[in-house]
């Protein structure tokens, strides 16, 4: 992850000054799980992004370009972290006959999740995906993805759970499976997911009560173009 910012240039979230931990931030998009863990005090050492225009906002809101294409960088070359979080692409696998395991996962991106674990041995991993993954192939794919983190790789992992954004603060209809992990090292034997906040926000809670800059909005010009 290379610094392109002039030190002179704003950065709009910079990372915490005291950092109380390390972290990893992978299929990174936009910095999502960056700006959370930021704000909890981590410290974001290694990402990873390959679209070139989510890498150029990446860059925009903290500072420094992530690394491309995770099937070609070196798990070896990554930094050591305490944290690995990610948003990683549901892929088929090919389980058919199969007993599930490390091996079955070759040729989607989650073997380069599980790779980067079983080298790095970070304290705990943080992942999610759509919330059809528990459903994806009759159960199959969820099934081998804790298999391989549980068995393959050591972690514990209690079941997944499917958390809304609108039980959380965030006026959004939107689902995701949440997979929590951690090391034999750090003790954790039990995981309680958070429970839903008794409010449930709306859109007026969260829009701008000043006027907001015309730059945000698509000029009349291109409207009637587009028309």
């Amino acid at each position: 992850m290379k610094n392109t910012k002039d030190k002179d240039v704003s950065i709009p979230f910079p990372g915490p000054k005291k950092a109380k931990f390390k972290f990893i931030d992978l299929f990174a998009g936009i910095g999502g799980f960056r700006l959370a863990f930021q704000d909890l005090g981590g410290q974001c050492v290694f990402s990873s992004e390959w679209d070139k225009q989510a890498q150029q906002t990446y860059q925009n809101n903290f500072g420094d370009v992530p690394h491309g294409d995770i099937t070609q960088i070196d798990e070896k070359e990554i930094p050591d972290h305490d944290i690995l979080c990610g948003g990683f692409p549901c892929q088929a696998f090919s389980i058919a006959g199969r007993k599930g395991g490390f091996e079955d996962s070759r040729g989607t991106l989650f073997f380069n999740v599980a790779k980067i674990i079983r080298e790095k041995q970070p304290r705990a991993f943080f992942l999610e995906n759509v919330k059809g993954l528990k459903s994806h192939q009759g159960g199959k794919t969820l099934a081998t993805i804790l298999n391989i983190l549980r068995e393959d790789l050591g972690y514990f992992v209690p079941d997944p759970e499917v958390m809304r954004a609108e039980d959380f603060g965030v006026p959004q209809k939107r689902g995701r499976v949440f997979i929590v992990g951690f090391h034999p090292r750090t003790g954790v034997g039990a995981f309680d997911y958070p429970k839903p906040f008794a409010h449930k926000a709306k859109l007026s809670d969260i829009k701008e009560k000043g006027v907001v800059s015309g730059k945000y909005y698509v000029s009349t010009v291109y409207l009637e173009s587009a028309l």
